[in-house]
């Protein structure tokens, strides 16, 4: 970066130095030009007063200064000429012959191809004797002075390069000398684990890069501590999930067993055998079912069949598959639910439903309550499910949602799940672009309440 930023900065100034170099010529060429015009008309304007005196030792005095003097005639006739005898072309159609008729005096800059000389011609036109005076000096510009001062020219050139180059080479250094503290320090720094410091800079667009890198690194760290803690949630739940499996195929494979060496004959044992295998095999098939539903919701192709549901109907079927477990913890379910309709995966609404009300069965307490309300507010379908269980800490309620993630690890041992119940709910809201709000204090109850945006109010008859 550094070479790049010299070579920059030296081809800048052999243009700039060059451009102004042919600029400044210009100028000078033509402040030469127009003074040497001024003083050839001035010494015509004395040649056009001496017209009566000797030409001839005018042309001599002229010839000796190199000055070239011609009289014209108006039809374009040379008649005297002070360095050739005898001039038989018309000059009706020079420059300064036509510029001297037309508005009294003229000027150009041609190759004469008499003397084969670049000359400057300057004419007047002499209303009194009808003639025109033109005089003609050599005309090299200012090549004679450039090359006098050529010697000076290139030292001021490399006095000006070296400075060029040694500025150049500073400032190189102080711009990227910055940016090797900042590569420095991100290279001494494990960038996600470490807080980096950078020093103050002096250019704003450095800071704005620091800055950049700051905040870039602060989200590595937060991603890095995300993925810490999802590896734990997802280590515990294959912890989890092993166990749930092992259990019932432990079970499953313990009666199996007893059936094949015929070890139980009376049929009603075989029965409760039976029975065990069929309640563990569901038990199974609920955990992978739960497992696939997330991984389903979290698809961006993921489609659905819609339909028309009747929420109380839904509900009631809900209460009436729990009505064991209810009673057996003696729980005072209340269910306040308008006649709702909402257009959504049936599948969807009962799981959602499903895993709320199971929660608050399995984590209430006995002669607990539940009560479950549903009614329709500002266009949505709001659904709560309120008890009077165990609660949630404060901690908990920021990871209840989370897959895998289960309240009260000493409980959860005895209560069968995989933590997916929530998680599932939040998934099943958010795909209906609903809200979830908890509110919740331990030894004293939870309460989570759903906003779906779903209800039809028209609903058609087939």
């Amino acid at each position: 970066m550094r070479k790049k930023i010299i070579h920059s900065f030296m081809i800048t100034f052999l243009i700039s130095f060059f451009l102004a170099f042919g600029i400044l010529y210009a100028v000078l060429y033509m402040v030469f030009l127009e003074n040497q015009r001024d003083e050839q008309f001035q010494e015509l304007g004395i040649i056009e007063t001496l017209h009566q005196a000797d030409m001839e030792s005018l042309g001599e005095y002229l010839n000796e200064l190199d000055s070239r003097m011609t009289i014209i005639e108006k039809d374009g006739d040379v008649i005297y000429d002070n360095q050739v005898d005898s001039i038989t072309e018309n000059h009706m159609q020079r420059e300064e012959i036509q510029q001297a008729l037309q508005y009294g005096q003229g000027s150009s800059i041609r190759y004469s191809s008499t003397t084969h000389t670049n000359y400057l011609y300057t004419a007047i036109m002499n209303e009194e004797m009808q003639e025109i005076y033109r005089l003609a000096i050599p005309f090299v510009g200012i090549t004679q002075s450039a090359f006098v001062l050529m010697p000076s020219f290139i030292v001021a050139f490399f006095v000006a390069l070296c400075t060029v180059w040694f500025m150049s080479k500073k400032m190189a250094t102080s711009i990227v000398e910055p940016f090797q503290k900042i590569s420095s320090t991100i290279w001494t720094t494990r960038i996600g684990k470490e807080k980096i410091v950078f020093d103050d800079s002096y250019y704003p667009e450095l800071s704005e890069i620091t800055e950049s890198i700051v905040n870039m690194n602060e989200e590595i760290h937060d991603n890095l501590e995300q993925l810490e803690k999802e590896k734990g949630i997802r280590q515990e739940f294959f912890a989890n999930a092993s166990h749930e499996l092992k259990t019932p195929l432990t079970s499953i494979m313990g009666y199996t067993e007893l059936l094949r060496t015929h070890a139980i004959q009376d049929p009603a044992q075989v029965d409760r055998c039976l029975d065990h295998v069929i309640k563990e095999s569901r038990h199974m098939t609920q955990l992978i079912n739960d497992i696939l539903m997330i991984s389903k919701l979290e698809s961006e192709d993921y489609q659905v069949q819609f339909t028309h549901v009747k929420v109380k109907d839904v509900l009631k079927a809900l209460i009436e598959r729990f009505h064991v477990q209810i009673d057996s913890m003696n729980i005072d379910l209340t269910l306040d639910c308008e006649d709702i309709v909402v257009y959504a995966n049936r599948n969807h609404i009962e799981t959602i439903f499903e895993n709320l009300i199971s929660n608050a069965i399995k984590y209430n307490v006995y002669d607990g309550t539940i009560r479950i309300d549903c009614h329709v507010k500002d266009q949505e379908m709001v659904f709560s499910v309120k008890d009077t269980g165990i609660g949630v800490s404060k901690a908990d309620q920021e990871r209840i949602f989370q897959r895998f993630y289960r309240v009260d690890k000493q409980r959860s041992k005895v209560i069968s799940g995989t933590g997916l119940g929530l998680s599932i709910v939040k998934h099943l809201v958010q795909f209906y672009d609903g809200r979830i709000q908890l509110q919740s204090e331990e030894e004293k109850g939870t309460t989570i309440t759903l906003f779906l945006p779903i209800v039809v109010k028209n609903v058609p008859e087939n």
